[in-house]
């Protein structure tokens, strides 16, 4: 806090420094401020960053950990400002075999490398989870990923794709309903088409469509019963879900209604 609040230029003192252990809490203490700053001038973290070298002491840190902790490692790397030459050191990891390496190499340069974000996002290996997206939409709150949501929708990479989808239901671009309509229709993409129709609930749209009716006929009775919780948390009416849905499944969603309703007395 000391080095946001001066002019960047004098590097506050950290007078634990050099003991056992506190090079990785100055890490952390780094990441946590940037992770939990929206419009932060990281200019003046790049600074500390750079006087204790700990995003080089965290790379190293990585290279000699295994798994799970070296995909932490990678995690809190990735909220250390940093130069765009750590993207090209993070490349190898890309190609681990544990995905939550591989997707926290990716964190690790769009975060030096925001320019780059649609072809870095849209050329990764393997297919975003919802959680991954989520973390990357957290970039995007925080200003540094510089996305729009159009040209997400229109690439061809699904990954790209999903990403667009998460900016529209983030905040709520009712502009986007076609191509949402669009991608429920699709049926070479199923799991798109499944995010898609939650994207309409989160803008509590019509769902009394040909494409969204066809689409719900092919869903098997686990990501149906999902789709009647979205539905009744986002507060669609009994009539809407009855000509969706067989008769059958209507207690189950007036249950859901009833307890949502209780939660808001």
């Amino acid at each position: 806090m000391l080095a946001l609040e001066n002019d960047g230029r004098q590097i506050p003192y950290f007078p634990l420094f050099g003991h056992y252990g506190t090079r990785r809490l100055l890490c952390e203490a780094v990441a946590g401020v940037v992770a939990l700053t929206y419009g932060l001038d990281s200019g003046r973290l790049r600074h500390v960053v750079e006087h204790y070298s700990l995003d080089r002491w965290m790379l190293r840190h990585a290279r000699r950990r295994r798994g799970y902790r070296r995909a932490h490692a990678l995690a809190v790397l990735s909220c250390l400002p940093s130069d765009e030459r750590m993207a090209v050191s993070v490349e190898p990891y890309l190609r681990s075999r544990n995905r939550y390496v591989r997707f926290y190499a990716l964190a690790v340069q769009l975060s030096v490398d925001p320019a780059h974000a649609l072809h870095r996002i849209g050329g990764y290996s393997g297919v975003l989870s919802a959680s991954e997206v989520s973390e990357l939409m957290a970039l995007l709150r925080r200003g540094i990923l510089p996305l729009a949501y159009g040209p997400l929708l229109e690439a061809r990479p699904a990954n790209l794709r999903r990403v667009g989808l998460a900016i529209v239901r983030q905040f709520g671009i009712e502009e986007a309903e076609g191509r949402l309509l669009q991608f429920v229709s699709d049926t070479s993409d199923p799991d798109l088409g499944r995010e898609a129709l939650y994207a309409l609930c989160s803008l509590r749209r019509s769902l009394l469509r040909r494409e969204v009716a066809v689409y719900i006929v092919g869903m098997d009775d686990r990501a149906r019963r999902a789709l009647l919780r979205c539905m009744a948390l986002e507060g669609y009416a009994l009539r809407t879900m009855q000509r969706l849905f067989d008769e059958d499944e209507r207690p189950y969603y007036e249950t859901l209604v009833r307890s949502y309703k209780r939660s808001l007395a």
